[in-house]
């Protein structure tokens, strides 16, 4: 067997690794009912035990999104009728690499499921083999999409490839909930310091007609062959989503953004679920991270000032490399924070929330890093040495950290973070995704300290790297600025944007434009503009709250509590099921699908919420 053959079993297959015990992890929402309403999680007991990190990583984006869930052995499932889980299970979700096998009346099953209203949503390649482990003719799904996903009895090697993604269009790219910045062109997605990105995807054949409407990406591969990857379709009363990309195992090793996404997608805007809004007051909001690294800024930032780009409604996390050098000890370039920077960080302390940018030299603590000669001692070392400076000006713990050009070994230098108190990290893996606990090779890193991935331009994110790397014009900017401004505000999640104060020269009306711009829908209430500590607080305290969706005769029951207090979280409630609630503690706000109930009650631990169906 080729080296290309054997990587592309690996990612079929997912990484074989014990998981990783966490809070959270494999248990049900804590008001857990059988009667709730619930997504349900399927695997099959073998292909689990090789692969839990894919489960793991599955639970941790539903948590995360508020998306009340279990897990099931499809055997056991299956044991229940469609007529009875239907009642309180609007889709059922099929994971890769976990549920290649399954019972052979499951496609009927599931056929009668979504006759009866159910959805589902299959991935990659769940149902694919026999129970000897042997590939099978026909994926047990394939009906249900159109598709036949498993080939390996005609093509062999060659039924699994490696291909770019392409959107089929803008709105189909917008749709599955994809920045702007996360592609090229607008529609082959990239990533940051990587360009056009390939994925592993299955061959797959027709087995009924889909509709090109059906079909929001397809997969190119070498040969140019079109591969359906990002399929909406509709069966009988139900939808049905098919994804041909390996989701679990993609977020399990630090690529968030397609697992998040789609089923966001699917979930929220296809079968509008009722979900908690992991943003406070359902508003999303943007996390403005300036890096500042040499003494430059001494002269710089005091002039932006006064020029208006660090406007005092819009707090921003400033992250500080503290020494007085950059590349080598003695060079006097860095932005020495005890002395000749000190009246400036005192400055920006008023403006937002001062940061760490690393080990203490920004250029030398990251080549010595990236070297190996930097390891657990010497990170944690400087890391340390950079807080105490900065601590002792600002008089607060620091709390949110930035790795100087990015130079961030996992885990060690999470697991560092964690010790010394940090809530949250710039981040350059996950890229152009949401906050989030981030997977590395299988395993949450830390349930304490909160990721947040840089929203790239294609293969660039600084400002510099824009006008220097990849010359993209001022158009071209001030279109991405505003697609993270709308993105936040309409899927109602957040977004970070970093550069270095001296990168604006590079586009000072492009910045100003996006300051304003996001000032703006600040006072409309469009979105919240955040630190990076502000958020990943909120966000830590959102992960505590308990709640369950439960139909009683004509009404939705929600309940919820949180031993940290419920204020400023919300339910999204779809407006074509439920009437309007009006109860006292709610702010209550809505948009075209959904209703937005927020517990405004300051020290409210625990809430009911009653509505009446249509």
């Amino acid at each position: 067997m080729n080296k290309k053959v054997l990587l592309l079993s690996a990612l079929i297959c997912g990484l074989i690794i014990t998981l990783f015990s966490l809070p959270g992890i494999r248990q049900s929402i804590a008001l857990a009912r059988k009667d709730n309403l619930r997504t349900v999680l399927l695997y099959h007991q073998h292909y689990l035990e090789k692969a839990p990190h894919i489960l793991a990583a599955y639970e941790s984006v539903l948590q995360e999104e508020g998306i009340p869930y279990e897990t099931a052995d499809i055997y056991r499932f299956l044991e229940a009728s469609p007529e009875t889980i239907v009642k309180t299970v609007p889709v059922l979700i099929m994971p890769d690499a976990i549920l290649q096998h399954v019972p052979d009346h499951a496609s009927e099953w599931t056929k009668r499921y979504l006759e009866l209203g159910g959805n589902v949503a299959v991935i990659y390649d769940a149902g694919i083999k026999n129970y000897k482990g042997r590939y099978l003719k026909e994926a047990a799904f394939a009906d249900l999409i159109g598709l036949n996903y498993v080939t390996y009895e005609q093509w062999h090697d060659t039924s699994y490839v490696l291909g770019t993604i392409h959107f089929t269009s803008e709105a189909s790219r917008d749709h599955l909930q994809i920045p702007l910045g996360k592609t090229l062109d607008g529609l082959v997605f990239s990533g940051y310091g990587y360009g056009v990105l390939k994925y592993p995807m299955a061959a797959v054949q027709a087995r009924r007609s889909l509709s090109v409407d059906d079909i929001y990406a397809y997969g190119l591969t070498e040969d140019l062959e079109k591969i359906p990857l990002v399929v909406i379709t509709n069966y009988a009363k139900g939808k049905v989503l098919y994804v041909n990309l390996p989701l679990g195992h993609l977020k399990s090793n630090s690529d968030d953004l397609p697992l998040r996404a789609f089923l966001r997608t699917f979930l929220f805007d296809h079968l509008g679920l009722p979900h908690l809004v992991n943003v406070p007051y359902a508003r999303g909001g943007i996390v403005i991270n300036w890096h500042l690294d040499n003494n430059l800024e001494h002269r710089n930032i005091p002039a932006l000032q006064k020029q208006g780009y660090f406007p005092p409604d819009l707090p921003v996390s400033f992250h500080i490399t503290a020494g007085d050098f950059v590349n080598q000890p003695g060079d006097s370039m860095g932005f020495d924070a005890a002395n000749k920077g000190r009246e400036l960080a005192k400055q920006l302390k008023s403006l937002g929330r001062i940061g760490s940018h690393g080990g203490w030299g920004h250029n030398w603590f990251s080549s010595n890093v990236k070297a190996g000669i930097f390891t657990e001692k010497e990170i944690r070392e400087y890391i340390v040495k950079n807080n105490k400076c900065l601590e002792e000006i600002t008089g607060y713990r620091i709390t949110e950290y930035a790795a100087p050009n990015g130079m961030h070994p996992q885990p060690v230098t999470t697991k560092i973070l964690e010790e010394l108190g940090f809530v949250a990290y710039y981040y350059t893996g996950d890229t152009g995704s949401a906050p989030n606990r981030t997977f590395y090779e299988g395993k949450m890193i830390t349930d304490k300290v909160i990721a947040f991935p840089v929203m790239p331009f294609g293969p660039s994110a600084s400002l510099w790297e824009m006008k220097i790397l990849e010359e993209y014009d001022e158009d071209e900017v001030a279109e991405w600025f505003a697609d993270i401004l709308h993105f936040a505000a309409d899927h109602k999640t957040v977004r970070l944007f970093y550069s270095h104060p001296y990168d604006i020269e590079h586009y000072p009306q492009q910045v100003k434009a996006f300051l304003e711009k996001a000032e703006a829908m600040q006072v409309s209430k469009e979105i919240m503009v955040y630190t990076m500590t502000d958020y990943a607080r909120f966000f830590l305290r959102f992960l505590k709250t308990g709640y369950s969706f439960h139909n009683k005769g004509n009404q939705l029951l929600i309940s919820m509590e949180n031993p940290e207090g419920l204020e400023g979280i919300s339910v999204a409630v779809p407006k074509y099921k439920w009437e309007k609630p009006s109860q006292s503690g709610l702010l209550v706000e809505e948009d075209d699908r959904y209703y937005y109930l927020t517990v405004v009650t300051a020290n409210e631990k625990k809430s009911i919420i009653t509505l009446d169906r249509r």
